[in-house]
């Protein structure tokens, strides 16, 4: 049960960050808007590629895509939830900008994680073979 937390425990804490703050109304403007999807899903598609490879034993590639969808699917809830919530917009435009910022940071995730996990900087003790 450790373990399933500490895997997946960032995903769920920072995408309860994400639903509370999209459900506030604010204005932003339309390209600096895209910019701020990317980013935001980008640090969630780390996240999510995390929890994927260090919970099973998949080549990076099937992490980096597998991370990408869940992370990218977390987005497209997120835009049906602001559909919803007064003062905020929704858009599939959006959504692909979730999706880029999502393969972004799951990419990131596997050039990093081969770096961080192999040294023990993040585990000082045996672990899975993640990167």
């Amino acid at each position: 049960m450790k373990k399933i937390f500490q895997n997946w425990g960032p995903v769920l804490v920072y995408f309860i960050l994400i639903f509370i703050g999209s459900s506030i109304p604010v204005q932003v403007k339309p390209g600096v808007d895209k910019v701020l999807h990317i980013l935001e899903y980008g640090l969630m598609g780390f996240f999510t590629a995390r929890g994927v490879l260090l919970t099973w034993d998949l080549p990076k590639v099937w992490g980096c895509l597998l991370g990408t969808l869940m992370a990218g699917s977390l987005g497209v809830l997120d835009e049906i939830h602001q559909y919803f919530v007064p003062g905020r917009s929704s858009s599939v435009y959006d959504a692909m900008a979730d999706f880029t910022g999502a393969l972004l940071g799951a990419l990131c995730f596997v050039m990093l994680g081969s770096l961080l996990y192999r040294s023990d900087k993040l585990y000082s003790r045996p672990h899975d073979s993640c990167c």
